[in-house]
């Protein structure tokens, strides 16, 4: 692991194994597509640019956890892999559904309060004024599945429920001045 930034009691600081979560969060996101089930999944305790709200998944040892059940009938392999930079998961198995048929997800927000602004003095020229810290605004989200089939919608459920903490975004505002 390496030094990355992970959320502590609504800040973002440097930690080890910070962007594990972004590994967690791409496996979620192709196991869902592959309909496998999803026995154990936690949202952020705010919100990642990375993905979508309710489309990552945290992990944190021993506290929280991405757990996957093989809910077919056939076996499924999970291949892994990185290529310049970017994460690739492939999930390989059987398909035994009709010819036709897609399945995708979509992000719904159902409420926002944006994130408070928090001012703090600097010794910068008079006037200055500088975001030192971007916020976070509290989000509650909900991701459905919608099942199409030859391009019509067939079904809509609700997979999960997140919430999103918000945190003060800070700017510095310089007072200083020559004397």
């Amino acid at each position: 692991f390496r030094m990355a930034n992970v959320y502590v009691g609504g800040t973002t600081q440097p930690g080890i194994g910070g962007g594990v979560c972004q590994v967690s969060s791409t496996l979620y996101n192709a196991v869902i597509l592959a309909e496998l089930e999803i026995t154990e999944r936690w949202s952020h305790s705010m919100t990642v640019d990375y993905v979508k709200p309710s489309m990552d998944a945290a992990i944190s040892e021993g506290y929280k956890d991405l757990k996957i059940k093989n809910n077919t009938d056939a076996p499924v392999y999970i291949e892994g892999y990185t290529t310049g930079g970017k994460l690739t998961f492939t999930v390989y198995g059987k398909n035994s559904h009709e010819a036709g048929r897609k399945v995708s997800y979509v992000s719904e927000v159902t409420s926002k309060i944006e994130a408070k602004k928090k001012f703090v003095a600097s010794g910068d020229p008079v006037g200055t004024l500088k975001k030192s810290v971007s916020g976070h605004d509290a989000i509650k989200a909900k991701l459905w599945k919608v099942v199409t089939v030859n391009g019509s919608e067939v079904s809509r459920e609700a997979v999960n429920s997140s919430n999103y903490q918000s945190s003060k975004a800070t700017w510095t505002v310089g007072v200083g001045t020559d004397n």
